[in-house]
């Protein structure tokens, strides 16, 4: 190492000015296209990216230990970002891959047994719905309620609640039309029957507030790829304390444990028993800036923002005879439109440097609070001009 370095220069920086960056820089890919993708992948955000630069310079540059030493506290300050933006104890959080690894850690971590329910929407990215129908292999019998629409399947979900009936896992914002679930009814229908609730937050989180003390679920798994715009590879998941005792050893590493030997192992009593081995700093330090940057924001702030951008949306869309599903105050930043060959839309729209997503029979536009109005305006002269030429 060089004798000029000191470890001064080796901590992370996140400097007022990192968060301090222009609209359109931190929301649009620099090359200029309009992008309303958000619920899939999303560009990364200023603050997540020079985090992982001045991490990943620092490895290059200096290397271990100097440089561990220095990141070794990341996880649990990204763990106290999460706290702070959902309301709950920095212990309750640990980090994950991806909502995929999270959810299959609460299928394998609940106390399920042979005749147990577990209540699941169909309608769902298959993160949510696949590690539940492993479970049918263990006996657990898994009931994927659908309707005429996603809010159809709440409904139904919820009239299907019986005696055997012990978990219930749906996204708090689904992915194919943005319709949130009442979660604090589904919540108070779980606490007064003892069922388990897991939710996955992926289209939730940075969107709309989500606020566990008032409204309490037993584990929640979020990935950073999308409204937290920390990049692909991390995210993070609270267990509650209060279900700790009762999760099974779903996995086992040095990082899971407070001591072991060759006979036996003492689990730790906090999220952190859900870690294995090597952590992902470059992934940690990306989410840490990323959280830390809507803390600073405020999630009052952000949500008053998705609410104001999401009624512009709706306005333009109606004003240029644009069919799509609205569930009103029950949505989040997602706006399907009911179009013609919703593949052919996204192709056309590509070609003019404006991206969307074609879900099933819909085409998905999904926005964060820094997205402009006169983007959607942008967008839908192109949606006119395509349905104008009969495509």
């Amino acid at each position: 190492m060089p004798e000029s370095t000191t470890p001064a220069v080796l901590a992370p920086a996140f400097e007022a000015d990192a968060f301090s960056v222009g609209i359109r820089s931190s929301v649009q890919p620099s090359s200029g296209k309009l992008f309303f993708n958000y619920a899939s992948v999303a560009p990364m955000s200023r603050a997540a990216y020079e985090a992982t630069r001045t991490f990943i310079d620092d490895f290059y540059h200096y290397g271990p230990p100097e440089v561990l030493h220095c990141y070794d506290v990341v996880a649990d300050d990204m763990a106290a970002e999460a706290a702070r933006l959902i309301n709950c104890q920095a212990e309750e959080i640990t980090y994950l891959k991806n909502t995929t690894e999270g959810i299959i850690m609460a299928s394998e971590a609940l106390p399920l047994g042979c005749g147990d329910e577990v209540l699941v929407l169909g309608n769902e990215y298959p993160a949510n719905l696949l590690p539940w129908l492993r479970k049918r292999q263990d006996g657990v019998q898994v009931k994927v309620m659908t309707g005429l629409d996603n809010e159809a399947a709440f409904g139904r979900l919820l009239d299907s609640i019986g005696p055997r009936t012990k978990a219930i896992s749906m996204s708090s914002a689904q992915r194919y039309d943005g319709f949130m679930p009442d979660l604090a009814l589904l919540s108070g229908i779980c606490r007064s029957r003892g069922i388990f609730l897991v939710i996955d937050a992926v289209q939730h989180i940075a969107v709309r507030t989500i606020d566990l003390a008032r409204t309490p679920v037993d584990i929640l798994v979020c990935g950073g790829q999308k409204y937290l715009r920390a990049g692909m590879g991390i995210g993070f998941m609270y267990v509650s304390q209060s279900v700790m005792p009762a999760l099974r050893d779903s996995r086992v590493g040095i990082r899971s444990v407070k001591h072991f030997d060759e006979d036996s192992y003492v689990l730790k009593s906090t999220a952190a028993r859900f870690q294995d081995g090597t952590q992902n700093i470059t992934g940690l330090v990306a989410l840490r800036a990323a959280l830390r940057e809507i803390n600073t924001v405020g999630m009052d702030v952000i949500e008053r923002k998705n609410l104001e951008v999401l009624a512009g949306i709706k306005a333009v869309l109606r004003e240029n005879e644009v069919d799509f599903v609205d569930h009103g105050t029950n949505q989040s930043n997602i706006v399907s439109m009911r179009t013609p060959d919703p593949a052919a839309l996204v192709n056309f729209l590509m070609d003019r440097n404006v991206y969307i997503k074609a879900i099933e029979d819909v085409t998905r536009v999904s926005f964060i609070h820094k997205s402009k109005l006169e983007d959607i305006e942008v967008l839908a002269g192109h949606i006119r001009e395509f349905l104008a030429a009969g495509r």
